[in-house]
């Protein structure tokens, strides 16, 4: 088990991790012939690591240079990451979601040298290579590479010759822990994307950090689905995982999340709000079909008594709940954005242990976390390796949230005035609102650029509302924000259906939009009535489609689109 200190950088993982745990399980990926997972040991990922970084440094001349990694999830994805910042240069990992022009535009930014790819983003990268630097290298992950390709697996073999004839190049480079080495770009859901600039520092404070919340062994697997190009799934389950001797279950993909959840059976689920509600909507749509919810009710309840007593029987009496997601989950890590209260209550009733986090790009990932014994619905737990102080205006109850600490990046990729605008005497100014409770516990309350203010100063933050609309009957998701200027602004709310739950409401006959708005009209009255009067919703939006969001599942809310009705 990781113990605070252990590691002085990222290299300790390859070399001394991966020596530590070499037999066992480092990742599990399903075979794409075969279709069944395939174990990848701590020995091959080391073999592999330092292989392919010695190849790109040596045999390539990409020493110190950027190099782009695009694609979905996989074992070559992290091995490529890890190789690059644990020896060869500075790593951008690129969200797959990503437009072509889009993707050109931030490789030309990073002014990165060479791309590695996977099989799915080969038209896309094609197409690009006019476009690009002559000099530009590009590598397929794929094991089988198409004709004229430069693929992984010839780049590793070259390395294992390169190391066979006597090369120590990887054993013998020293790391400088403060030496830029990860360049992320942000999703840019409120402004232009920035390209934070981080160091191992930053990353090894954060994995100290994380042993203050979840402790783990060899026994533990970690699941994995949510974009490795993010830097919450690349630490807190791979990088986290892996340094503690787990396993990696690599998801698929957002469709096959069930299946391969019962197939790998995880015991950490790291994930983003939205999944946990897709969870206990499904629950909760079975335990209706079924006729239990009473029956299921009652017995969360008698268990939640006997726990208090030491007695806890939820897995037994739950076990046809757990078995849907593997059978042994035991801990659900949520964070990028605020989950429900009653979410995690409901599903902490069934026998999970949920774990709330804080954190941004910016901070590598973590600020904040629930540690088990005193976790607490409804905030994000205490700080994890780092300060944490509100920005208090005299009178307010609640200000920006600001954070110190060896998280904090380097700053923003070329732009120092950005930089110097968010990091103030060493605090970072995080642009999120918030308090502490009386336990220490950190409250997000919004986010300083969502705030809508009215004409006569009242502040709204739109998550307090969304998180209400949200639990009317027939929306699927909600945005809310401010329409019109001074006098003439109002409150308005957009909404997307949800078909399976009009299906239910209504039956097989469904109703026009007009009859669905004034169904989802009389709950926004309902919602009002909790409001203060200038928080009241004024207008409501129905929309076809669903939100365009970052990969992270979090609403791009200032772009103009998502503002648009069917």
């Amino acid at each position: 088990m990781l113990k605070k200190g252990q590691l002085k950088s990222l290299k300790d993982i390859i070399l001394k991790k991966c020596d530590e745990y070499q037999d066992k399980i480092a990742f599990l990926e399903k075979n794409k012939d075969t279709k069944e997972f395939e174990n990848i040991t701590y020995k091959k990922l080391q073999e592999d690591v330092i292989a392919l970084s010695t190849a790109l440094s040596i045999k390539y001349n990409l020493l110190d240079e950027k190099i782009a990694i695009i694609g979905e999830n996989s074992y070559n994805w992290y091995m490529s990451y890890m190789a690059i910042t644990t020896g060869t240069g500075i790593v951008v990992p690129l969200d797959k979601e990503l437009p072509e022009n889009e993707i050109k535009n931030l490789v030309d930014r990073s002014k990165a040298k060479c791309i590695i790819y996977s099989n799915k983003k080969k038209d896309v990268i094609d197409n690009l290579k006019d476009k690009l630097p002559k000099d530009t290298l590009y590598i397929s992950m794929n094991n089988k590479p198409y004709e004229g390709e430069l693929c992984l697996n010839d780049i590793i073999e070259e390395g294992k010759k390169l190391i066979e004839g006597g090369e120590k190049w990887y054993y013998n480079q020293v790391i400088d822990p403060n030496e830029f080495r990860v360049l992320i770009f942000t999703s840019g859901t409120t402004s232009t994307s920035k390209g934070v600039m981080l160091c191992h520092r930053n990353i090894i404070s954060n994995l100290d950090g994380a042993t203050d919340i979840l402790r783990v062994d060899t026994d533990d697997r970690f699941f994995s689905v949510l974009p490795m190009h993010h830097i919450y799934e690349m630490i807190v389950t791979c990088m986290y995982a892996i340094a503690n001797g787990s396993s990696v279950a690599i998801c698929e993909g957002l469709k096959y999340i069930s299946k391969d959840i019962r197939a790998v059976s995880p015991t950490v689920l790291v994930c983003v709000p939205l999944l946990v509600e897709h969870v206990c909507k499904r629950i909760s749509k079975t335990l209706e079909e079924t006729k239990k919810q009473k029956l299921v009710s009652t017995l969360v309840q008698v268990t939640n008594g006997l726990n208090k007593f030491g007695i806890n029987l939820k897995r037994k009496v739950f076990a046809e709940i757990h078995k849907s997601l593997g059978g042994r989950l035991k801990y659900i890590l949520v964070s990028a954005a605020p989950i429900e209260k009653s979410l995690i209550e409901q599903i902490e009733g069934y026998g999970y242990t949920v774990f709330q986090g804080y954190g941004l790009t910016e901070t590598a990932s973590i600020v904040t976390g629930t540690r088990e014994e005193t976790r607490k619905a409804g905030t994000v737990g205490q700080p994890c390796n780092c300060e944490v102080k509100i920005d208090l205006e005299e009178g307010q109850e609640e200000g920006e949230i600001l954070v110190k600490g060896n998280n904090v990046m380097l700053g923003y990729y070329e732009d120092k005035k950005s930089t110097d605008e968010v990091i103030v005497d060493g605090w970072f100014h995080t642009g999120d609102l918030g308090h502490f409770d009386n336990d220490n516990n950190l409250v997000i309350t919004g986010r300083c650029k969502n705030v809508i203010v009215t004409n006569n100063g009242k502040k709204i933050f739109p998550e307090e509302l969304e998180n209400e609309i949200n639990k009317i009957d027939m929306v699927k998701e909600s945005m809310v924000y401010g329409e019109g200027e001074g006098t003439n602004m109002s409150v308005c709310a957009i909404v997307t259906l949800d078909e399976e739950d009009i299906k239910a409401f209504y039956g097989d006959v469904r109703p026009d939009d007009k009859t669905i708005k004034e169904k989802i009209w009389e709950g926004i009255k309902k919602v009002n009535n909790k409001m203060v009067p200038y928080k009241a919703i004024k207008n409501l939006k129905i929309r076809a489609k669903d939100f365009e969001k970052t990969t992270t599942l979090k609403i791009k809310r200032f772009l103009k689109s998502n503002r648009l009705e069917n």
